[in-house]
């Protein structure tokens, strides 16, 4: 359609209905009884372009900021007429939305944890442009959290604290001709219940106490009826599964059940899970490592042998009655019992072995001391010897001297006068008679008795050997 007076030999053209993101070109025309010089466009009162051989102008893609007033002049001449500067009409041209500025709405707000939580987009074409494509996108804190589609809503599942943040969306045209964006929205995703907090009933805990840990937390006002589920877990491990109980037991303590505790809390669809922070349960000794006490590590055989059983309690637990048992080589020799010492009358060889002790108390606290290796010693362990093999060497020794010396006066002559002052030879019984022959000469001795003094003769030492002398012995000895 063109704007302008009919008579007017320069008119601008332009378009009636002009929408943000149209690709805009403004024409100057005249009449055709003039002869065109050149072409200048004008936007309120200032050239936009300047003697121009085309009558045409193009704009481009227009937006808000293409509001105002246009004009155009042309040089023209008529056939018979000197050069003259002819101008258009002012034509105000208005930018038209194509749409609203978009505005960003929650569904079903507030939004608690575990909420499906819904952002739409809402915005309206205009009407002279119903068929036009738009797509929009979502922002979180000025980060994208979904690209341009043609959906207007974004929704996440299972909303959590995190998803908590300033959103805002973006809506734009197929040809990203035009785009805008909606003001910032608030969203803040409310606690479905508070973080767990882990305590330790009757703190400090002594071996043998019930232990309890207990989980606390809180629903949320908004709802009151969410089945919740508890786990504990000690030093990163699990010690107990989610159930619908928020506390776990230790009926009888031990040292071992010390660590760093935490408990978790979820629902019963697991969208929502939290963990407490760990506190460090450290469980105290009822009584000390027992220490086996022997009065001697030796015993003479015979002798007594007396152990103790050595611990102490904790000072929280000071009335605690505690039962001792002793064992050797890790067979019991007393039972359980009040008393913390354990003797040996008149031991014996086997009484040897290697002790240890064992505390318990009514609770079942058991602890068991180091073995000690005791032994008992015989008490003719140094006499033996001597007896068994001293004896018969005297013996063999006496024997061979005596028959040394037999011989001797056996082979001297007996011819002859004695010598003066010189006595006799003694004269050899029969009954221990020589046989002798030229070539082969068997001598006989029997019945030799060596006496070694009566029965209860006194014992010598020499370099701490005892020497028993026995009863008499008759040796018979056979030289051939």
């Amino acid at each position: 359609m063109v704007v302008g007076v009919i008579l007017c030999p320069v008119i601008l053209r332009v378009p009636l209905h002009v929408h943000e993101g149209d690709d805009l070109t403004l024409r100057c025309l005249h009449r055709s009884d003039y002869k065109e010089k050149y072409t200048e466009f004008y936007k309120e009162d200032s050239v936009i372009q300047n003697q121009s051989e085309t009558s045409e102008f193009h704009v481009g893609i227009v937006n808000m900021m293409n509001i105002g007033r246009y004009k155009c002049a042309k040089k023209l001449a008529p056939k018979t007429w000197n050069n003259y500067k002819h101008f258009s009409d002012e034509v105000f041209i208005s930018i038209h939305n194509l749409f609203e500025i978009p505005e960003i709405n929650v569904t079903s707000y507030p939004v608690v944890e575990g909420d499906e939580m819904t952002l739409t987009c809402d915005t309206s074409l205009s009407p002279l442009r119903p068929r036009t494509q738009l797509k929009f996108a979502f922002h979180k804190d000025g980060r994208n959290v979904r690209e341009f589609t043609s959906y207007n809503q974004y929704g996440v599942q299972s909303a959590q604290v995190k998803d908590s943040g300033k959103y805002s969306c973006e809506v734009t045209t197929a040809t990203n001709s035009v785009k805008k964006r909606s003001p910032e929205i608030l969203v803040k995703i409310k606690d479905l219940f508070e973080i767990p907090e882990i305590k330790v009933t009757s703190y400090p805990v002594v071996e043998g106490d019930e232990m309890t840990l207990t989980c606390n937390t809180s629903l949320s006002p908004l709802r009151p009826r969410t089945q919740l589920k508890f786990d504990f877990q000690k030093d990163g491990r699990n010690v107990r599964e989610f159930t619908s109980y928020n506390q776990y037991g230790v009926q009888s303590a031990q040292v071992k059940d010390s660590g760093n505790y935490s408990c978790e809390v979820t629902t019963t669809t697991n969208c929502v899970r939290k963990r407490s922070q760990e506190i460090l349960v450290k469980i105290k000794e009822l009584f000390f490592t027992p220490v086996l006490n022997v009065s001697t590590l030796e015993v003479l055989e015979g002798g007594n042998m007396t152990m103790k059983c050595n611990t102490s309690l904790n000072p929280l637990r000071q009335r605690t009655e505690l039962q001792f048992a002793f064992y050797r080589d890790g067979r019991n020799v007393q039972e359980f019992s009040l008393s913390d010492q354990y003797g040996v009358q008149f031991s014996r060889l086997e009484d040897s072995g290697n002790y240890f002790c064992e505390v318990r108390s009514a609770s079942n606290i058991s602890k068991k001391s180091e073995d000690v290796f005791v032994q008992i010693r015989g008490k003719s362990s140094k006499h033996e010897t001597p007896i068994i093999i001293v004896t018969p060497l005297v013996l063999l020794l006496v024997a061979t001297f005596l028959l040394f010396k037999y011989r001797h006066k056996l082979h001297r002559p007996t011819t002859g006068c004695p010598r003066r002052g010189q006595q006799p030879e003694p004269q050899i019984s029969p009954t221990y008679a020589a046989r002798e022959s030229a070539d082969d000469t068997d001598v006989s001795y029997n019945d030799l008795v060596l006496y070694h003094g009566p029965q209860d003769a006194a014992r010598e030492s020499a370099d701490d050997t005892d020497v028993t002398y026995t009863d008499p012995v008759l040796v018979s000895w056979t030289t051939r």
